[in-house]
């Protein structure tokens, strides 16, 4: 009797330990919980407070001047250089043939604070509104870091070393979080939208020399495969197969304009980013490059300082 009951005995410290033990293990896991969501709100008020800072410092939306003064051009006007053969000999309209919002963006003060940045992405009537950052060896840096460098569950918005950072590859990819305060990529959901689809066909980029307009075609939701890693982009006939591929998607939530002529010789831009509870798909949005312009900055310096004010400003087409 006395050893049943010293084994009884045992058997209920025994118990008692592993009670404490899951208590233990259940309040250390709550404590992770709430450190990790502790940091996750900072790093999504520290980003918040980093775009809303440089917005206001480094970004200026300009009105469109009545008049465009100019001033008489200097006696000995310099032999202007060739026009550099950017995307590969094809002729785009310039901007006088789109309603481009005209802003100014000080990219090279931007770049004084963070080399890494080197455009700057405006999707209207979305919360997309940001530079877009490359870091040189490390592809998916910006996926956790912050324009200061700092690490964030919000990361930056940011394209891989796998493109070029003059705009010419035939396609280039853009990367965003899709975060739940609606910063970052996450509204470019508003895409599923098909009234939005049809209202909103236009988003730009902004680089130190030029003003690029690309026209929406596609919204529709990917596999999360690669897709500059996984398809021969470089190869015409391999890039035209893939963009038949997109075009003859159909189905719910797929937004394709397939009146718009779209193939391998046009310079394709996708916003990639996530889909809340699936992790192995992406929500892309895609333009075709439909018109490059000079930045006055640009347009000045070529001609010696002789043209003052801006282009005509306007709202999204």
């Amino acid at each position: 009797m006395a050893k049943d009951t010293q084994q009884d005995g045992n058997g209920q410290k025994h118990k008692m330990s592993v009670r404490l033990a899951v208590r233990i293990f259940c309040v250390a896991g709550l404590l992770c919980c709430l450190a990790w969501l502790l940091k996750y709100a900072v790093d999504i008020r520290r980003n918040q407070r980093q775009t809303e800072d440089i917005q206001q410092e480094y970004v200026t939306t300009q009105e469109a001047p009545d008049t465009v003064e100019q001033t008489a051009p200097p006696e000995t006007t310099p032999e202007p250089e060739p026009e550099p053969n950017l995307f590969a000999g094809r002729e785009y309209p310039d901007l006088s043939e789109f309603e481009v919002p005209e802003r100014e963006i000080d990219l090279a003060g931007l770049r004084e604070t963070n080399p890494d940045i080197y455009a700057w992405l405006y999707v209207p009537d979305t919360n997309v509104d940001y530079p877009v950052l490359q870091r040189e060896g490390d592809a998916d840096y910006y996926l956790t870091h912050d324009l200061e460098g700092a690490e964030s569950a919000a990361g930056s918005i940011f394209t891989q070393y796998y493109n070029s950072k003059d705009w010419t590859d035939n396609h280039t990819v853009i990367y965003g979080h899709n975060m739940k305060n609606k910063s970052m990529f996450a509204t470019l959901h508003n895409y599923e939208d098909s009234q939005f689809f049809d209202e909103h066909r236009y988003f730009y980029v902004y680089t130190p020399e030029y003003t690029l307009v690309y026209q929406v075609f596609a919204a529709y939701r990917s596999s999360n495969t690669h897709l500059l890693l996984n398809y021969n982009m470089g190869d015409h006939d391999s890039f035209q197969q893939y963009l038949d591929s997109v075009l003859s998607q159909d189905g719910i939530g797929v937004n394709i304009d397939r009146d718009i002529q779209v193939d391998a010789d046009d310079h394709i831009v996708t916003l990639s980013t996530c889909l809340g509870g699936y992790a192995q798909n992406r929500y892309l949005v895609q333009g075709k490059l439909a018109a490059v312009g000079k930045t006055a900055v640009t347009e000045e310096a070529e001609n010696g300082g002789s043209v003052t004010g801006t282009a005509e400003a306007g709202a999204d087409r």
